[in-house]
C-alpha cells in the first residue's frame, strides 16, 4: 500500500531530523533577535550598572577573591577539560581495548553519541574564542562608563575616528562561559527526555553562573553571555545533525 500525502507529511514533521531542523531555525532566529536587541537598546549598560559601585569605582565582585575565582574560573576550567579527557578516552576505548587495556565499561556507551558530545565540547569554545578574536569589542571594565578608557563600542557600533587603539581587544562574546554551556551536550547521555532536559538545564545554569560571575567582575555584559549560550545550542544541534546524517 502506498502511503498518502498526509501520512508522509506527518512522518516528516515527527521525524527527529525535522525536529532538529526546526530547533536550529528557531535558535538562529533567537540569536539574531538577541544580537539586535542588545544593539538597539541600552539594556546591557542598564543591567551592568547593577554590578558596578560608582561610589568607590569598583565592581561588586573582587576578581582576586580566591574562592570565587577557584569555583567560577579555575574550577570550571578543570571540570571542562576533565570531561573532555574522559570522553576522549571513551571514544578511543575500542582502540585501547586492542592493546589489552580494561575498557569493558565503555561498551555501554553509544560511540556515535560520544562523538557528538566530544566534538561539541571542543568546537563551542573554539568557535566562541575565534569570534572574540575578530569582533574587537571591549569589556565593561574597559569602558569610560565604568572607569576605563574605551568608548562604548558594540558589534555594529565602531570606534570613533579620533580613538587610538594600540591592540585589539577580546571580550565578545563570552568565552569562559562557553565551557559551561558546552556541557549542555552531555544531555545526549540521558536515556529519557526528562533526563536529557535535566542534564542540559544543569549545564546551562552552570554557564550562567559563570556568566554572572564574569559580569560581576566587569568582564562581560549580559548580552555577551546570552549570545554565547545560543551559539552553544546551535553548534550542539548542528554537530548532532551532521554526524548522525553521516552515519546513515
Amino acid at each position: 500500500m502506498i502511503p498518502d500525502a498526509n501520512t508522509k507529511y506527518r512522518s516528516q514533521i515527527l521525524s527527529p531530523q525535522a525536529a532538529n531542523r526546526r530547533k536550529i531555525r528557531l535558535l538562529l532566529f533567537s540569536l539574531i533577535a538577541t544580537i539586535l536587541f542588545f544593539e538597539i537598546t541600552s539594556a546591557d549598560v542598564v543591567v551592568q550598572r547593577w554590578f558596578f559601585d560608582a561610589e568607590i569605582d569598583s565592581w561588586i565582585i573582587d576578581r582576586d577573591q580566591p574562592w570565587l575565582r577557584f569555583i567560577f574560573y579555575d574550577g570550571v576550567k578543570k571540570l571542562y577539560f576533565g570531561i573532555v579527557i574522559i570522553f576522549s578516552v571513551l571514544i578511543l576505548s575500542p582502540i585501547l581495548a586492542r592493546f589489552g587495556l580494561p575498557m569493558s565499561s565503555a561498551k555501554s556507551f553509544d560511540q556515535q553519541t560520544l562523538k557528538v558530545i566530544l566534538v561539541s565540547l571542543v568546537l563551542i569554545p573554539l568557535f566562541v574564542n575565534g569570534l572574540k578574536a575578530v569582533t574587537n569589542v571591549p569589556c565593561p571594565k574597559d569602558l569610560a562608563l565604568f572607569g576605563g578608557n574605551y568608548p562604548h563600542v558594540t558589534l555594529f557600533r565602531g570606534y570613533p575616528n579620533d580613538f587610538l587603539q594600540l591592540d585589539r581587544i577580546r571580550c565578545y562574546p563570552a568565552g569562559h562561559a562557553s565551557g559551561g554551556f558546552a556541557l549542555m551536550a552531555l544531555g545526549f547521555l540521558g536515556k529519557t527526555r526528562k533526563a536529557q532536559t535535566t542534564i542540559a538545564s544543569t549545564a546551562c545554569v552552570l554557564g550562567w553562573l559563570v556568566g554572572f560571575y564574569k559580569m560581576g567582575i566587569g568582564d562581560h555584559f549580559l548580552g555577551h553571555t546570552a549570545v554565547t549560550m545560543l551559539i552553544a545550542m546551535i553548534v550542539i544541534l548542528l554537530v548532532d545533525r551532521s554526524l548522525r546524517l553521516r552515519s546513515t
